[in-house]
């Protein structure tokens, strides 16, 4: 039986399917997080997936919640459910739709909408030794502005050039945006680099935009022009009703706030990443 721990407080989940199906799990499903125990671990919750009469069927504490005759399908369902556990496990703390990596052990977040290059981004940086906390999600802790691994596997779309044998070997499944059907393939982090398992202390905080000019562009904000940002991308805002003016102080006395206009990382030259990647780390040439 597979396990896997996440949250503040700690929450354990454990897996339970054919083992017919143990690759696709262990290379699609909160890889880093996963271990392998022949003793019983206490559980919060459990997952089991059966097959019977040609349908795969996905349990939730007992309760069927998914049957598909697809495997990767069934896959997704339970990638998903996990996520929401564990963002309920992390239900004290602020949430953003963010990219969150760590380089000396400091923390950054990169915020942005869909399309704005959060993965592309991660991806890049890895390469450049930070280590990845989450592609997709910002956790901070309001009171002592810590930031915690949520390492879901990486979500790779149809604009990642990523080799086609590469996604061969990995779980794919079709995900519906706003627009259109588009495939999408779960890639293990260690794939593209290192995570970090454990909360890093925030020093910086990134507002994502768009930009069509070939070279990326840095502009320290002052509190003003940045608060808007952050509380636009504020998933809980609930969180901070009680304490919004500590919050606010708190996380513009001690954390630098700047939009960066980012090109494809993915076509930028060798030397422009890795000017990218020091400059976004705090070391200005």
């Amino acid at each position: 039986m597979l396990y896997l721990s996440l949250g503040d407080p700690i929450k354990t989940v454990g897996l339970d399917y054919p083992v017919i199906l143990d690759n696709k799990i262990k290379t699609s499903v909160f890889s880093s997080l996963l271990t392998n125990s022949t003793y019983p671990i206490n559980t919060d919750i459990d997952y089991i997936i059966t097959f019977t009469e040609q349908k795969y069927i996905l349990h939730r504490n007992g309760r069927k919640t998914h049957q598909n005759k697809n495997s990767h399908k069934i896959i997704y369902a339970l990638e998903w459910q996990i996520i929401n556990d564990f963002l309920h496990a992390f239900k004290n703390k602020i949430k953003f739709h963010a990219a969150s990596l760590a380089c000396h052990n400091e923390g950054t977040l990169f915020i942005g909408n869909s399309g704005t290059g959060k993965t592309s981004l991660s991806i890049m940086l890895m390469k450049h030794h930070w280590q990845l906390l989450s592609d997709e999600f910002g956790i901070l802790d309001p009171g002592n502005l810590n930031i915690y691994p949520f390492p879901r596997n990486i979500i790779i779309k149809p604009h990642h050039p990523i080799d086609q044998t590469q996604k061969h070997n990995y779980v794919n499944t079709i995900y519906r945006t706003d627009t259109k059907k588009i495939e999408i393939h779960y890639f293990p982090i260690s794939v593209f680099g290192k995570t970090i398992k454990k909360s890093v202390r925030l020093t910086r905080i990134y507002y994502l935009k768009n930009t069509t000019s070939v070279d990326f562009r840095i502009i320290k904000l002052k509190q003003y022009q940045a608060l808007p940002q952050l509380l636009n991308h504020l998933n809980n805002p609930k969180i901070i009703k009680n304490s919004f003016l500590e919050f606010v102080n708190a996380i513009f006395n001690s954390i630098q706030h700047f939009e960066l206009y980012l090109p494809n990382p993915f076509k930028m030259t060798s030397s422009q990443q890795e000017n990218l990647a020091r400059q976004l780390s705090g070391v200005i040439e």
